[in-house]
């Protein structure tokens, strides 16, 4: 009877339900899901390459309508951009970082996610063009990779990606190519690159351009073995010159590597020899002497070793005697491992300092610049002379911001002025011929620069046939003020009877430009290449 009366119970709430009647008041507002029909989940690039996606996605109410939408792009926790396409040149160090794309509904502020996995590869271990230019007063690195057809140069990256800025001054830009036995690189990086400046002797890997510390008074006191230990507190490098004394493969494959770097400083000279198989050796020499060098120096006497016994030599030969200026006695001398022998006393360049020199296509037939700030002279001397001669001719055309590159087997050397380039016999100084409108083989003009556009640096390539020109349109400043970039890198083909364009960069650098070819490893020439 219980059971009968419980049915009919339900039977009735049911029935009051069914009769009930909702009179809320509610608002439902439809929400715009977004799927992506495609995106990347792992990326993996080299550093300063484009980074371009276009994704493609639909909304439940807007379909295709970008109009409804904002967009960002995340690296890590670093916006950038905030396009609904990324288009992105890599500036970022190497490692691996997660992208996020978020699309925004403006309406109703809804989020949609997408998430990429990116691993940023080395783009600078290969051959290259690299500059270091001013821009408001702070050097910066520009890179070109030359081992990819279709890239971008990467404009003053390195201060946008550090926080401390590349260098201030930087009067010198080089490479090596030695760096020592495998677990001194491993614990030190590749230290090829090279940059002197305010901040001191600057080392950078060859590889990713990272700095690799520099050459100071820590650098010597750890790998110095000089007793009593010298004092190194007046020690500040001018200028740095290396020689490749040994690139040998051997018959079993391996390569042995032996390199000196030669660093005149202003409390004396610095010889450090570095090897494969072990730490660097470091000498001084000239410290508290009455010699004051400039900021020049090279091998007097280089040659080509012969390969035997498959042994295949791309290294040089040479005398380990180095020409060097004295500006107290305005002579020449030649240095070997802190002996000083005068060139030619009788020749005396008071007020003189030297800015230039290199050995020529003959083995101890040198030549050198120099100059006292309102006149230049080009010197040679023949070391193979048992009493050699400096001779001497004005060379009004020359600066001391002039840059010099021989040609090894040929009697010319190339040096630029202000305006244009030029190519000039050495032997004409024997002769008393000074540089003359006849030797110019370039001028700015002929590539539509106007009176105020100056030439900073040029850079031989090692094949010698062809040039960099680094080309200012900063007029008269130096620091390189201003957001717009206005450094032109040109690349020139000296071959044939007049040099042509090969590549023209715009807006790549800043000013006061130096620039060289960077190459991945040493070879003497492009043919007489051992890896």
């Amino acid at each position: 009877m219980k059971r009968i009366h419980l049915f009919f119970a339900v039977l009735f709430l049911l029935g009051l339900s069914g009769c009930y009647e909702d009179k809320g008041n509610y608002d439902f507002t439809s929400i715009n899901e977004v799927a992506f029909d495609e995106f990347p989940k792992n990326l993996e690039l080299d550093q300063f390459d484009q980074l371009v996606i276009n994704p493609s996605f639909t909304g439940s109410l807007y379909d295709k309508d970008e109009s409804k939408y904002e967009y960002e792009w995340r690296m890590n926790s670093k916006v950038i951009a905030n396009t609904r396409d990324l288009d992105y040149q890599i500036q970022e160090s190497l490692g691996s970082y997660t992208l996020r794309y978020t699309i925004t509904d403006k309406e109703n502020q809804t989020k949609a996610f997408a998430t990429a996995q990116l691993l940023i590869n080395s783009s600078t271990s290969s051959d290259g063009i690299l500059v270091v230019s001013n821009q408001y007063g702070k050097a910066d690195f520009s890179y070109l990779r030359l081992d990819k057809e279709g890239v971008s140069f990467a404009p003053m990256f390195y201060n946008r990606t550090h926080d401390e800025p590349l260098a201030t001054n930087v009067t010198q830009l080089t490479q090596t190519f030695v760096d020592g036995y495998p677990s001194y690189v491993t614990k030190y990086g590749g230290q090829g690159i090279k940059l002197i400046a305010d901040e001191g002797l600057l080392r950078f890997s060859n590889v990713d351009l990272e700095p690799a510390g520099k050459i100071d008074e820590q650098f010597f006191l750890e790998f110095g073995s000089l007793y009593p230990i010298p004092d190194y507190s007046q020690y500040k490098p001018t200028y740095l010159a290396s020689f490749i004394s040994q690139w040998r493969r051997t018959p079993y494959g391996s390569i042995m590597n032996n390199e000196y770097t030669y660093i005149i400083s202003e409390d004396g000279t610095y010889i450090i020899s570095y090897s494969r198989n072990g730490a660097p050796s470091i000498y001084s020499y000239l410290k508290d002497s009455d010699y004051r060098l400039s900021p020049m120096s090279f091998e007097t006497g280089r040659s080509i070793p012969a390969n035997y016994n498959n042994n295949v030599y791309a290294s040089w030969s040479g005398t380990s005697r180095r020409g060097v200026f004295d500006e107290n006695t305005g002579q020449f001398f030649v240095y070997y491992f802190g002996d000083m022998k005068a060139v030619d006393a009788t020749q005396v360049f008071p007020g003189y300092k030297a800015f230039y020199g290199e050995d020529t296509y003959q083995s101890l037939l040198c030549f050198s610049a120099i100059s006292n700030g309102s006149n230049s002279k080009l010197c040679s001397f023949d070391l193979n002379q048992e009493i050699p001669k400096v001779a001497s001719v004005d060379a009004s055309l020359v600066s001391a911001k002039s840059r010099f590159f021989m040609l090894r087997n040929l009697p010319y050397v190339y040096f630029n002025t202000a305006k244009g380039l030029y190519k000039y016999n050495i032997l004409n100084v024997a002769s008393g011929i000074a540089p003359a409108g006849s030797d110019q083989i370039l001028s700015l003009q002929d590539f539509g620069y106007d009176a105020s556009a100056t030439i900073t640096d040029i850079s031989l390539h090692r094949g010698e046939k062809k040039m960099l020109v680094s080309v200012s349109r900063y007029n008269t400043d130096e620091d390189g003020n201003g957001s717009e970039l206005k450094g032109d890198i040109l690349e020139i083909n000296l071959e044939g009877t007049a040099p042509k364009l090969i590549n023209k960069w715009v807006g790549v650098c800043g000013a006061k430009a130096l620039v060289i070819y960077k190459y991945r490893t040493f070879a003497r020439n492009d043919e007489e290449y051992v890896d």
